[in-house]
């Protein structure tokens, strides 16, 4: 009898046949009727049947592949995009020297996008020699100025008008310059100046005027 309970207790999980009745004692009957009763409970977090449970319940979800690299972003975490400014400033201030003159210059371009262009030029220096530019005839301080008007017209053509000015001990200069800019073929251009110069001299004036007309090639 109890080598057939033993082939009963052996062969019990694999395969499930009607069991003989045998006369004895019935705790024992009940054993070897019933063999899933001979199972230790499971106290590990995965049981040794857990893959025949999954393999019933169907397959887990699937959890992306990036959820456990995603992390929290607090406000004020993201990255912004850059800001620039292509701007340039429109004044500008500077100080310079040569042979006959020193002083300091303020610059405004008071329009610069677009076909039309408006300059302004004032400042103040100090004449050493006279004559070797366009200005007076005395050597001292002087106030110059300058008005410059340019007009593109068409893609070729560009017309450009320069008054200056310069006064200082009781003197007075004046010159009045016109430019004509036309580009004929890729690098030559035809170039127009024409010019009138006015000053005054002991209470007096004098005029003079020139013009030009050059074809150049830049290299």
């Amino acid at each position: 009898m109890l080598g057939v309970l033993g082939l009963a207790l052996l062969g019990g999980p694999f395969v499930t046949l009607p069991m003989p009745v045998f006369p004895g004692d019935p705790t024992l009957m009940a054993i070897a009727a019933d063999p899933v009763q001979m199972r230790l409970y499971c106290f590990s977090t995965r049981c040794g049947d857990v893959e025949w449970k999954v393999a019933m319940a169907g397959p887990a979800p699937a959890e992306p592949s990036d959820a456990r690299h995603r992390s929290l972003r607090l406000p004020g975490s993201q990255s912004f995009a850059p800001l620039s400014a292509p701007a340039t400033p429109r004044d500008s201030k500077t100080m310079y020297s040569n042979d006959f003159r020193i002083g300091t210059r303020y610059n405004v371009q008071a329009m610069r996008d677009g076909p039309t262009q408006i300059g302004l030029a004032l400042g103040a220096g100090y004449r050493l020699a006279p004559l070797y530019d366009d200005g007076i005839n005395q050597a001292g301080p002087v106030l110059r100025g300058e008005l410059n008007l340019g007009q593109q017209i068409g893609d070729r053509a560009l017309l450009t008008q320069r008054v200056q000015f310069e006064s200082g001990r009781g003197e007075a200069f004046v010159k009045q310059s016109m430019s004509l800019d036309v580009s004929l073929w890729p690098n030559w251009t035809l170039e127009s100046d024409f010019a009138i110069r006015h000053d005054t001299q002991s209470g007096g004036g004098k005029e003079s005027a020139e013009s030009s007309i050059e074809l150049r090639r830049r290299f």
